[in-house]
C-alpha cells in the first residue's frame, strides 16, 4: 500500500515520468525500485549485537542495540550517484535496502513488488492522466500530506488524486 501510494504521488507530480511509464510498461519495475530507494516505508530497524563487531571505525560490544536507517543507506553517495535525486531509470536502483538484505530480507518483498507493478499497470489501463488534488493537498509549491505517527514507518494516511477518464 505504501509503495503504491508513494508511486502514485510521484507520478501525479511528474506527468513526464507518468507518460513514459504509460508508453513503456517495462520501465515500471525499475521505477518501483527507485521509489523504494527514495520513499521506503521503513524508517528504522533495530538489531542487538551478539558478538563484537566493527561498524565503520567504531567497535561495538555484544549486547549493544543498533538502530539501522535504510533511507540513509539508500542515499549513500558511494553507492548511488546523485543520491538525493529521483531518477526513475537509475541503473542500480535495485541495490536499495528498503526491504533489507541477506538473512534479514523481508520475505514479503516479492509480493509487494508484484502488487505495486500490477496496480500501476491496471491504473494506466483504466484511467487517463492523474494529478494531485490540490483541494486536499495544496498547490504544487506547498503540498501537505499527513503520515501515520510512527518513528519506525513512513505511511501516508491519504492521497487524493484527480484523473482524466480513459
Amino acid at each position: 500500500m505504501s509503495l503504491v501510494t508513494a508511486a502514485l504521488r510521484v507520478l501525479a507530480e511528474n506527468p513526464d515520468i507518468q507518460a513514459k511509464l504509460r508508453q513503456d510498461r517495462s520501465l515500471i519495475p525499475n521505477f518501483l525500485e527507485e521509489m523504494l530507494r527514495t520513499e521506503g516505508t521503513v524508517k528504522a530497524l533495530f538489531r542487538l549485537t551478539k558478538r563484537p563487531v566493527r561498524i565503520g571505525d567504531i567497535d561495538v560490544r555484544p549486547g549493544t542495540h543498533i538502530m539501522l536507517i535504510p533511507a540513509a543507506a539508500n542515499r549513500d553517495p558511494k553507492r548511488f550517484d546523485q543520491p538525493h535525486e529521483f531518477i526513475f531509470d537509475r541503473k542500480n536502483a535495485r541495490e536499495n535496502v528498503s526491504f533489507g538484505r541477506g538473512i534479514h530480507a523481508c520475505t514479503g518483498s516479492p509480493l509487494a513488488r508484484a502488487e505495486a507493478k500490477a496496480a500501476l499497470e491496471r491504473l494506466f489501463k483504466r484511467i487517463g492522466e492523474f494529478r494531485i488534488d490540490e483541494a486536499f493537498h495544496g498547490p504544487a509549491d506547498a503540498r501537505r500530506y499527513d503520515f501515520v505517527p510512527s518513528f519506525m514507518f513512513r505511511v501516508r494516511t491519504a492521497l487524493h488524486l484527480e484523473f482524466d477518464p480513459r
